[in-house]
C-alpha cells in the first residue's frame, strides 16, 4: 500500500513538472510571436531600408566658402594663377622723328581742308603732299628710318619712292630720277641718300625742278609741314 502511494505521487510529480514545462513553452512562443508582431519603428525602417547613394555634392555657394576659409588658413598658399593679375604689357613705339628730306622753299603747301590754287593745273583743289624746291640732281634723303615699301613710276609724280615707319606712318617721295639708290624691302636710315632730283613732269612743270613729299598715318594724309623737324 505504502508503495503504491509512493509511486502515485512521484507520477503526480513528473505531470506538474511537465506542466510546468508546457507552461514556460507556451508563455515564450507568446512573447515571441508578440515581439516578431510589433509595429517597426520608423526610424527602424529608414535605417534598414533607405539605399545607400553617393556622396552628396556640395552647393556651389558652400564649395566656395570652404574654398575660401580654406584660402585665409595662412598654412595654405593661394592658387597663383588665381589670384595673381595676369599683366599683358604692351611694347610701345615712340613716333618717329622726320626730318626734310631736301632743304627747300614750299612751293604748294598741303592743304585737305579747303582748295588751294595750283598754277601747272591753273585750277583749285586740294593738295595731300608738300612741294619742295630743289635743283636737278639734288640729293633726295629718307625722312626717318624705315623699309621701303615700294619703288614704282607714277604718271603725275614721276619716280617715286615710298618708305614705310614705326607707328604705322608712310613717307613718299616724287618727281625723283629714274635711277634710285634703294630697292624695295632695304632697311634704310634717316639721312641716307634714297635718290635725286629729276626734272618735274608735265603735272608740276609750273613749279620748276622740286620734290613732291607725303607723309600718311594710318592711312590719313599728314601735313609734313607740322611732322618735319628742320635739319
Amino acid at each position: 500500500m505504502k508503495k503504491n502511494e509512493e509511486k502515485t505521487a512521484r507520477r503526480m510529480q513528473t505531470i506538474a513538472i511537465c506542466g510546468c514545462l508546457c507552461l514556460l513553452a507556451v508563455g515564450a512562443g507568446v512573447t515571441y510571436r508578440a515581439l516578431d508582431s510589433r509595429p517597426v519603428e520608423s526610424a527602424d525602417f529608414a535605417e534598414a531600408e533607405q539605399p545607400v547613394t553617393a556622396v552628396q555634392t556640395p552647393a556651389i555657394d558652400t564649395a566656395l566658402l570652404n574654398r575660401n576659409k580654406q584660402s585665409d588658413d595662412p598654412g595654405e598658399a593661394p592658387d597663383a594663377e588665381e589670384n595673381t593679375p595676369v599683366k599683358q604689357t604692351e611694347e610701345k613705339t615712340a613716333k618717329p622723328v622726320f626730318a626734310y628730306p631736301v632743304e627747300g622753299e614750299i612751293l604748294l603747301p598741303y592743304s585737305m581742308d579747303h582748295a588751294i590754287y595750283d598754277p601747272t593745273l591753273d585750277q583749285y583743289r586740294t593738295n595731300a603732299s608738300i612741294s619742295l624746291s630743289a635743283e636737278e640732281g639734288t640729293a633726295v634723303k629718307a625722312a626717318a628710318d624705315g623699309v621701303v615699301k615700294e619703288v614704282k613710276e607714277d604718271t603725275e609724280s614721276g619716280m617715286t619712292i615710298v618708305i614705310e615707319h614705326a607707328e604705322n606712318w608712310l613717307t613718299t617721295y616724287g618727281q625723283l630720277e629714274k635711277t634710285v639708290k634703294v630697292k624695295e624691302g632695304e632697311s634704310v636710315k634717316q639721312g641716307q641718300t634714297i635718290g635725286s632730283v629729276a626734272a618735274p613732269t608735265k603735272y608740276g612743270v609750273a613749279l620748276g625742278s622740286h620734290l613732291e613729299f607725303a607723309m600718311e598715318q594710318n592711312g590719313e594724309p599728314k601735313d609734313p609741314a607740322e611732322n618735319l623737324k628742320e635739319n
